[in-house]
């Protein structure tokens, strides 16, 4: 719970809101992110070029989150920026 307000908190700060079905969303992707955290899981490296499109703003906040947790693999900052991208759009 701690990493969720902690995003909570990040996303207000940046003045971004989401729809209900974007937070149930975020959550899973953050539930799964603690439980590799844990368990020293590490996601397969990613293309970065798939995430050309995404904004600074969101690869930076989404780093913050992932700064909380331990043993992550740094490309995890990317699958979840596009959660962040995604309610930056919807307006």
């Amino acid at each position: 719970m701690e990493v969720m307000r902690f995003t909570e908190n990040l996303l207000r700060q940046e003045h971004i809101q989401m729809t209900d079905a974007q937070k149930l969303s975020l959550l899973s992707h953050l539930s799964a992110m603690v439980y590799r955290s844990t368990h020293k899981e590490r996601i397969e490296p990613i293309d970065k070029h798939l995430f050309q499109e995404v904004s600074k703003q969101s690869i930076e906040m989404a780093e913050k989150v992932c700064n909380r947790l331990t043993d992550l693999h740094e490309d995890e900052k990317y699958l979840l920026s596009i959660h962040f991208e995604t309610a930056k759009m919807k307006g």
